[in-house]
């Protein structure tokens, strides 16, 4: 396992219901799902009942409280009190839903699974899992609920995901127009040949008809010009050369060419022509020769470090690697040359045979926690030790610069945003759809 970034195995629960409220960020646990204590009990409590699973009232005023208690926390407005309710109420039956189709494709994690996301989650947030789930009950949530509420999470993911996967799909084309369209630090220039046959003050109505079908035939040759000089050599074939003009633009944003040639070369492939473009000028026949993409820079940032890893989930191992790692940046402090030999001595990641270099790395590729000390360190500087989920480090940049932003890389980013918002779309239909196939009986 190295350090760079890797998926959460906590994906974020969110969906939409009839209020913004009930999208929320699910990280700490949901309030726990009340137990009926006897059946007249459960008949009198059940406020709707979901393909024969009931919903009570004590869970909904438990899930009231701990929406109030989470919009206080973030100092949000909190709704009147029907809106509350409708929302609560809302947002469980899509829950209840989403677990009970989440059973049905068998995609209810195992307990290891949710034992290895609540181990990520204390790594995350720079604790031991004891400490994690000390800090969990002070929330008043027991740590079994937690780790029930965080299974629950897991399956309606996985089955938000199975099931939206499909509506998701994105094609080169719609990244093609989001890196031209949007603020996507992407530009594109072109590089444009242009035939150009005046009108003249002089021309009466025959005449103008007269260059027009001379434009034609000037379009039938360009349209069989396979190369730069020989598009340009058109013009000679013709007569009346001295009224005929080809000019090559250079490389120039769409913006920078008259809206009369960057209408048509938007569209057009390299290579090709466009039809005869007319305007009070005269006749123009475009032909695209080449076009490029200008990337977005970001800054690369080389740096190494030295890993120790927390061997068990214990305070005290915890206590000892950060111990280990004190003493080497105070080795460090002394004399930053040893970083290489300390690496080599001590690491224990797959840099260390390299002496802890990670070499030029981009925006995103590091854990958050590590990425936010390098990217305040000045180059030659070292970091005092860090805490990530795969242990404690001592962290030194060596290097920046900046370079294009890799075209893979880009288009990537670009994929990513265009899927998220198809998911987003996608997902209040798929719960709509879910809830009209769906037998639910309200009680009250």
């Amino acid at each position: 396992m190295d350090l760079r970034r890797l998926p959460s195995f906590l994906i974020q629960h969110a969906f939409s219901v009839a209020l913004t409220i009930a999208c929320l960020n699910l990280a700490i646990p949901n309030v726990a799902r009340a137990q009926a204590a006897s059946s007249s009990q459960a008949l009198d409590a059940i406020v709707v009942v979901v393909n024969g699973q009931a919903i009570s009232a004590l869970d909904l005023r438990r899930r009231e409280g701990f929406l109030i208690s989470q919009l206080n926390r973030s100092k949000q407005a909190i709704p009147n009190q029907a809106a509350l309710s409708e929302a609560v109420l809302e947002r469980a039956i899509f829950e209840t839903l989403m677990l009970q189709n989440a059973n049905k494709q068998g995609l209810v994690p195992s307990d290891a699974m949710v034992q290895q996301a609540i181990a990520d989650n204390a790594f995350q947030s720079g604790l031991t899992v004891n400490q994690f789930l000390q800090r969990v009950e002070q929330t008043g949530t027991v740590a079994a609920e937690y780790a029930a509420d965080l299974k629950n999470e897991m399956a309606m993911a996985s089955v938000r995901e199975r099931s939206l996967n499909a509506k998701s799909k994105v094609s080169e084309a719609e990244i093609d127009r989001f890196l031209r369209e949007e603020q996507s630090g992407v530009s594109q220039e072109y590089a444009a040949q242009v035939l150009f046959l005046p009108k003249l003050e002089s021309d009466n109505p025959a005449q103008v008809s007269e260059r027009r079908t001379q434009a034609q035939k000037m379009l039938a040759s360009a349209k069989l010009a396979l190369t730069d000089d020989a598009f340009a050599a058109i013009q000679k074939t013709m007569v009346d050369s001295a009224v005929k003009h080809e000019v090559s633009l250079g490389f120039k944003s769409l913006d920078k060419l008259p809206e009369l040639f960057s209408s048509a070369i938007d569209t057009m492939a390299v290579g090709s022509v466009s039809p005869v473009l007319e305007s009070s000028a005269g006749f123009f026949i475009v032909r695209l020769a080449n076009k490029r993409t200008l990337l977005p820079q970001v800054n690369q940032t080389k740096a190494r470090h030295i890993l120790i890893r927390v061997e068990d989930q214990s305070a005290s191992a915890d206590e000892a690697a950060q111990r280990a790692i004190k003493k080497i940046h105070d080795r460090l402090t002394l004399n930053i040359e040893l970083f290489p030999q300390l690496a080599k001595e001590f690491g224990q990641d797959g840099t260390s045979a390299k002496g802890g270099d990670l070499g030029f790395v981009f925006p995103g590729d590091m854990v958050p926690e590590f990425e936010r000390v390098m990217d305040v360190l000045k180059e030659g500087e070292m970091a005092l030790p860090l805490r990530t989920q795969f242990g404690w480090h001592v962290l030194q940049v060596l290097e920046r610069k900046a370079v294009d932003l890799p075209r893979e890389r880009l288009r990537a980013q670009a994929r990513n945003v265009l899927r998220a918002r198809k998911q987003d779309e996608a997902l209040g239909e798929w719960l709509e759809q879910l809830k009209a196939q769906a037998f639910i009986e309200y009680k009250r």
